[in-house]
Parts: C-alpha cells; sequence; structure tokens
C-alpha cells in the first residue's frame, strides 16, 4: 500500500489552498472571489475527489472515494455560503457537523486499509475543517 506521492501533494494544496481561502473568507465575509474561489474547489471535490484520494489511500474503492469527495464537498459548499451571506448558511454549517461526524467515522472505520500517512493526513484535514465549521458557527 504504497501512497501516490504526485496525487497526495496535488490534494494537500487543494486543500490548503480551500482552507486559507475560508480563513480569509471568515475575515472578510461578502467577497465574491472567495466565496467563488470555495464553490470551484467545491465542485472540484464533488467531481474529481476520487482521483484527488487515491493519493492517500490507492487500493481504495471509487465508491467510498467519491462518497469522500462529496463529503469535502459538502463542508466546503457551506463555507461558501456563509461567506457569501446566503440564506441557510447556519442550517449547512450545523449539517456540516453531521457531514463531519460521517467522515470522521469512514476513516476510522478503514483506518487498518489505510496506509499511515494517509490516515494522518485524513485525520488532520477533518480536524482544521472542525475548527473551521466552529468558526464558522460563532
Amino acid at each position: 500500500m504504497k501512497k501516490n506521492s504526485l496525487k497526495s501533494v496535488g490534494s494537500t494544496f487543494i486543500f490548503a489552498a480551500a482552507i486559507i481561502a475560508a480563513i480569509f473568507g471568515s475575515m472578510n465575509p461578502g467577497s465574491k472571489f472567495i466565496s467563488g474561489f470555495l464553490l470551484a474547489i467545491s465542485i472540484g471535490y464533488l467531481l474529481g475527489g476520487w482521483y484527488y484520494f487515491e493519493g492517500y489511500y490507492p487500493e481504495g474503492h471509487f465508491l467510498l472515494l467519491f462518497f469522500t469527495g462529496y463529503l469535502y464537498a459538502s463542508v466546503f459548499i457551506s463555507f461558501t455560503f456563509v461567506i457569501s451571506e446566503w440564506p441557510m448558511a447556519k442550517t449547512l454549517i450545523g449539517f456540516s457537523f453531521v457531514w463531519l461526524a460521517a467522515l470522521i467515522t469512514l476513516i476510522l472505520l478503514i483506518r487498518k486499509k489505510l496506509p499511515g500517512e494517509g490516515f494522518i493526513q485524513f485525520l488532520i484535514e477533518a480536524g482544521l475543517m472542525l475548527i473551521m465549521c466552529l468558526v464558522f458557527l460563532f
């Protein structure tokens, strides 16, 4: 179970860019550029999350990796709603805790099959998204 480093670095870069955009968006609510950027990241995770997460979990089944991308996309779309100050922003942030709980449960269920670095990476990313959800909630 060797981790694909090129896909892993690409996925980490995309995630880092999204978290940095969310941080700047929390400081500057209503920013159209940041909300558009996060919307593009969300669509990217929704459509290509299965490809990105092959870097963390090369032997992962397509549906499992797609579901993980869906959960990431859902959390980032809730950030987009909050930054854009659209209706239902608070509702989506509330649901993002459910999506993160599902993601953490999924990670813990497959932890023995994940490479060590992939497991740690998934946990760090889930933790950072949880912190951002708390920031946006309050």
